[in-house]
């Protein structure tokens, strides 16, 4: 019996030791595999994809951009610099992808695009946005906005920025309105010298209700027509007049057909950059940020581009025989407009508050 109880005890003694080795070699596994403690005396986490929080170590992404233009239009080259600002900002790790020139289709079909979260971008024509929200119709209260750099002023004021309240709808975040030109008329016969002369004339215009009516308010027989349209409409006379701005007549080439050009001013015409809503819910804050933060500098550059722009127009016109002449106001014209902006304010306060703040700033 004493020779098993001694057997037994050693086989005890034996297992113990075993057990002992087992526990220190796994310590030192674990702690061989463990994470380095950081000065709170927790192990730090490592990402699995090898990323940490900062932007530069993120996945790679193109980030598409659609929009009206070629590489002379001032959409194009606003764009450019936020093309730059966004890859230098990302460290190459976001790409942008241009598709100018209408690429993926019109304002309209590029906010079917933004809705179903297919496209991440697009540059789109407040007239295009009034056929969402009839509170867009601020931007097309004539003879309120005077030049690019009013409209640029106007596009940072509040006023401006509650009209994108109005498209909860849209699937849209909006960054902000550029300004594309000041518009102006180009006509086939003569200068149009007043607005008394626009009687009766064929103009074409954008095709927004409040653009159309305010044409119809002068005697004017407005006629929406595609881009695509225009130069063969003008060359054959279905329409005799255009409303436009110096670098679209340009890009168009319609000062090829007609040769008078009156400089109203009586509309600034702008656009929106709008990031489709599916899109930016899946982006991080901080590229959110990146992307804010590159086209508030895009929008900044913007006023100096279309001064550039414009002028180069104007001169081109003039190099191709265009006779350039201004607008002149009589008070039946200042009547007419003052019961144009009565019949929208009326009806939409945002339009109302709209119209009183930019009326501020220009007696500022």
């Amino acid at each position: 019996m004493l020779n098993v109880i001694k057997r037994n005890g050693g086989n005890m003694r034996r297992k113990k030791l075993l057990f002992g080795v087992l526990v220190l070699l796994l310590s030192l596994i674990l702690g061989a595999c463990g994470g380095k403690p950081d000065s709170t005396g927790n192990k730090q986490s490592q990402n699995m994809s090898g990323a940490d929080n900062g932007n530069h170590t993120q996945e790679k992404r193109k980030f598409k951009v659609a929009f009206s233009g070629g590489q002379s239009h001032i959409h194009y080259k606003t764009m450019e610099v936020f093309k730059k600002e966004l890859e230098e900002k990302s460290n190459g790790r976001i790409e942008v992808q241009f598709y100018p020139e209408s690429t993926l289709g019109t304002d309209a079909e590029v906010m079917n695009q933004l809705k179903s979260g297919s496209l991440d971008m697009g540059i789109v024509i407040s007239g295009e946005l009034a056929n969402h929200s009839s509170s867009f119709n601020a931007w097309f209260m004539p003879f309120l906005i005077p030049n690019a750099q009013a409209a640029y002023e106007m596009g940072n004021t509040e006023e401006a920025k509650a009209l994108f309240d109005t498209l909860p709808d849209a699937g849209v975040v909006s960054l902000g309105y550029l300004v594309i030109e000041m518009r102006d008329v180009l006509s086939k016969d003569s200068l149009i010298e007043s607005l008394d002369d626009l009687k009766g004339t064929n103009i074409r215009v954008t095709p927004s209700p409040a653009i159309v009516d305010f044409w119809q308010t002068f005697g004017a027989n407005p006629t929406p027509i595609d881009l695509t349209e225009i130069y063969s409409a003008f060359q054959t006379g279905v329409i005799n007049v255009i409303d436009s701005g110096p670098t679209s007549i340009v890009n168009g080439k319609y000062h090829e057909i007609g040769k008078y050009y009156t400089q109203t001013k009586h509309m600034a015409f702008t656009s929106s950059g709008l990031v489709s809503e599916a899109v930016w819910n899946k982006l991080s804050a901080d590229d959110q940020e990146l992307i804010k933060d590159a086209f508030e500098l895009a929008r900044k550059s913007n006023v100096e581009l279309i001064t550039g722009i414009e002028n180069q127009s104007l001169d081109l016109m003039k190099q191709g025989g265009v006779t350039i002449g201004t607008l002149k106001m009589n008070d039946e014209g200042q009547r007419k407009i003052a019961h144009f902006y009565d019949k929208y304010t009326n009806g939409d306060e945002k339009i109302k508050a709209f119209v009183e703040k930019a009326e501020e700033l220009g007696k500022q």
